[in-house]
């Protein structure tokens, strides 16, 4: 299985990506050709090796003539076009690219409109863009769906995301970083803030990690095979402003002993704890989950002299059992933390989009030996219908339940 790993200590933007993705190997004039299947004219890509604080890799330039680069202006300076969910959306499924580079093009933007929706309180299909609208953000984002369908992408990580610092000026004004839109799609993601004084992760690179079903802070192993470097925009003189990916294949993703299995190991985590109140464990929990635990329960005990309290375990993936351990140690009373290694089987999962009458729908599918395969409806996207239509999440539920058997039998 190709998983790829980012790691993104400058964040991450769709130029970053895309400069990144031909220094891991894929051909320029293939992404081109790729993206000349757009109904979108007046651009061109260009690549050029270039440095930041020492570090070397590939910067991506979208070039725009005359027309798309007012296209592009700023709302405060010029024209500046304000191209809708749906209208791109369209525009994608309508072109002749793969299949798969629709999807995770389309996922990505959905994902971005969701966020934007919410920020300005619409619906996503209503929403219009306006900097991520513009000829060259698309061409970052479906461009990043054309590069993983030619590594034969299955898997994205990421180990550390930046957001930055500081304001930066959109169609809206001068807003905070991170930007509302980028806040919103980070929901339930670990990352950290104020390592640059600048926009590190625009909402475009934050839509493709997101619209991309990336792990965040997961576990990797296999066989590196390939790696890249992309080279951001600015030159800050103390930060090197790169984005780094490794093209891994992946030992754990393969079946082992034909028995259709994924197998990894995780570091299991546990603390004893009779002294804090149920709001401190909660938040200690809290904290655990944020910072990349695969999951954290509690178990309630009995301990010296009879007193009442709880046994805290998390999981956690090999790389990330120390930050977990110390997390353990700084936001609990807790005096001693166990730890032992578990292998572990796992079906196989993916992502499939359902589409339903209130828009697509996220699906984990996951498959094992026998023919087995089970299924679950991503509850973010359960909850947004129930929201949005006043009905019962339960009836929510049971609808989908409907649609997805009636398409896949």
């Amino acid at each position: 299985m190709k998983t790829l790993y980012y790691q993104c200590p400058s964040g991450i933007s769709g130029d970053m990506n895309l400069g990144a993705m031909v220094d891991l190997g894929v051909d320029p004039a293939r992404l081109e050709a790729a993206l000349r299947k757009l109904p979108y004219t007046g651009w061109s890509l260009r690549f050029e090796t270039d440095t930041r604080g020492g570090i070397s890799g590939t910067r991506c330039d979208v070039v725009l003539d005359k027309a798309a680069a007012d296209d592009h202006s700023h709302p405060h300076g010029g024209h500046h076009a304000h191209r809708g969910f749906a209208e791109i959306r369209d525009a994608i499924e309508k072109s002749e690219l793969p299949e798969r580079v629709k999807r995770d093009a389309v996922a990505c933007f959905r994902v971005l409109a969701e966020a934007e929706g919410a920020v300005h309180g619409v619906d996503p299909d209503a929403v219009h863009f306006h900097e991520v609208g513009a000829i060259d953000s698309i061409v970052d984002t479906v461009g990043a769906a054309v590069c993983w369908d030619l590594l034969g992408i299955e898997r994205v990580v990421c180990s550390v995301l930046e957001t930055g610092g500081g304001t930066v000026d959109c169609a809206h004004g001068r807003m905070p970083v991170p930007a509302p839109a980028t806040v919103r799609l980070l929901e339930g993601v670990p990352y950290r803030a104020g390592g640059v004084p600048y926009e590190a992760t625009t909402p475009t690179g934050a839509a493709l990690l997101v619209g991309k079903g990336c792990e965040f802070l997961a576990a990797t192993q296999g066989r590196q095979i390939g790696s890249g470097i992309g080279i951001g925009q600015r030159n800050p003189p103390d930060a090197a402003n790169v984005l780094y990916v490794s093209l891994i294949e992946e030992s754990g993703g393969r079946p082992v002993g034909g028995d259709g299995l994924e197998r990894d190991e995780v570091r299991e985590l546990a603390a004893n704890i009779d002294d804090m109140t149920g709001e401190a464990v909660g938040f200690l929990c809290s904290c655990l989950r944020e910072a990349g635990a695969l999951d954290v329960w509690q178990v309630p005990a009995y301990f010296k002299h009879d007193r009442p309290g709880c046994v805290v375990h998390v999981l956690a993936a090999p790389e990330t059992a120390d930050r977990i351990e110390a997390l353990l140690f700084e936001h609990s009373s807790t005096l001693g933390v166990r730890r032992q290694t578990w292998r572990r089987a796992k079906l196989k999962r993916e992502i499939v989009e359902l589409e339903t009458e209130w828009g697509s729908v996220r699906v984990k599918v996951a498959s094992g030996p026998n023919g087995l395969r089970r299924h679950k409806f991503e509850y973010r996207d359960c909850a947004r219908i129930a929201a949005e239509t006043g009905r019962p999440l339960a009836g929510i539920q049971a609808r989908l339940e409907a649609i997805y058997l009636h398409k896949n039998g």
